[in-house]
C-alpha cells in the first residue's frame, strides 16, 4: 500500500472514530438527559436544518464548478486517486468536530462568535494548502472559505436551535462527495 492510500485510510479511520465517539456521547445524553460532555454539538436538529445545510453545500459546489468552467480552469485541476474518497469522508467528521465544534462552542454568541467564525474560516481555508499563486488555487481557496462560513451558519442558525453538529457533518460530507463526483465526471480521478 502506498503512502497516499495509507494516509487516506488513516484519515477515514480517524473520522469514523470521531463520528462513533460523538454518536456514543449523543446516545448517552439522550438516555439520561445530561449536559454536553467532551464532544460538542451532541444533539439532533430539525429536518429543515439538515436539508438547508446539505442544499447550501451542494449549491456552493455547483457554483465552484461553474466558476472554474467559466474561467477556463477546469483543465488545471489535479488528478486524485480514487482511494482519496476515504480521506474526504474522514475529513468531514474531523474538521467539523474541530472547527464547528471545539473551536466554536455551542453557547458562544455575539462578537466572540463572529470573530471565531471569521478566524476559523480563514484557518480552515489555509490548512487546505491551496496554491494561491495559481488562479485555480485562488478559486479553490475562495470556495473553501465560503464553505467554511456556510458550515458555521449550519450550526449557528435558527433552524438548528440546539446547535447540533449533525447538519455540519452532513453538509461537509455532501460537499466532499460532490467535489469528488464532479472531479470524477470530469476525468480527474484515477
Amino acid at each position: 500500500m502506498d503512502l497516499t492510500a495509507s494516509k487516506a485510510l488513516l484519515y477515514c479511520a480517524l473520522g469514523l472514530f470521531v463520528l462513533l465517539a460523538w454518536a456514543r456521547e449523543r446516545r448517552k445524553r439522550r438516555a439520561n438527559g445530561g449536559p454536553e460532555g467532551f464532544w460538542p454539538g451532541t444533539t439532533y436538529a430539525p429536518r429543515a436544518a439538515y436539508f438547508a445545510a446539505a442544499a447550501g453545500a451542494l449549491l456552493i459546489t455547483v457554483a465552484e464548478a461553474a466558476v472554474e468552467k467559466r474561467a477556463g480552469l477546469t483543465d488545471q485541476q489535479s488528478v486524485l486517486p480514487a482511494i482519496f474518497i476515504f480521506q474526504l469522508i474522514g475529513a468531514s467528521f474531523v474538521e467539523e468536530a474541530l472547527f464547528r465544534g471545539f473551536v466554536a462552542p455551542g453557547e458562544m454568541v455575539g462578537r466572540k462568535l463572529l470573530a471565531i467564525i471569521i478566524v476559523g474560516s480563514l484557518v480552515f481555508t489555509l490548512i487546505h494548502n491551496f496554491d494561491l499563486s495559481e488562479p485555480e488555487g485562488r478559486v479553490s481557496a475562495l470556495f473553501a472559505l465560503i464553505t467554511s462560513l456556510w458550515l458555521y451558519v449550519a450550526r449557528f442558525n435558527p433552524l438548528n436551535p440546539d446547535r447540533s453538529l449533525l447538519p455540519c457533518f452532513m453538509a461537509h460530507t455532501v460537499r466532499n462527495l460532490a467535489v469528488f463526483g464532479i472531479k470524477w465526471a470530469q476525468g480527474f480521478i484515477s
